[in-house]
């Protein structure tokens, strides 16, 4: 009797965990639309005049810069909680760059609230996708943000912030 209990709870607990496999992964997001993908193109061959479109600004523990990496020049640690004062946090930023553009008027700004401690500059250009980073060292415990600006009148194209603490 008890070797059929057993057996009993063996096949309802296989039963059970052939029940608890993971869901089948979401289909694929379908491409864009062709007019999306028109204008794309066209702002890459035509928009030098426009300025690099900014697609990422994050604040990143480390960076992989090891040549012939598959996710060189890539933020693989970004920054996820508080961090301690004196840790250097990266401002890693993704730019979508026009064909012949190149753009010596941007900068990065670390703001611990409404003070800038530091601001960096940095150039834009290539074609297409171009990533670039600049190191930071918080001394101070608060709310931090980054700031990406462009031009004299200094447009904010994007921020990202993060917490330091003691």
């Amino acid at each position: 009797m008890t070797s059929f209990r057993i057996l009993c709870s063996s096949a309802v607990l296989c039963s059970a965990l052939a029940f608890a496999q993971d869901p089948a992964p979401a289909p694929a997001a379908p491409p864009p639309t062709a007019d999306e993908i028109k204008r794309v193109m066209d702002y890459q061959d035509n928009g030098k005049d426009r300025g690099p479109a900014l697609l990422d600004v994050v604040a990143c523990n480390k960076v992989d810069n090891a040549k012939g990496s598959p996710t060189a020049f890539t933020c693989i640690d970004p920054v996820a909680g508080p961090v301690k004062v004196k840790t250097t946090v990266n401002a890693w930023v993704q730019f979508f760059c026009p064909k012949g553009g190149k753009y010596e008027d941007v900068k990065i700004k670390w703001l611990l609230g409404t003070e800038t401690y530091e601001t960096q500059d940095i150039t834009v250009e290539g074609l297409a996708r171009t990533r670039t980073w600049r190191a930071f060292t918080p001394k101070k415990a608060g709310k931090w943000t980054i700031k990406v600006l462009r031009g004299e009148d200094a447009k904010e194209l994007g921020s990202a912030s993060f917490t330091v603490e003691n």
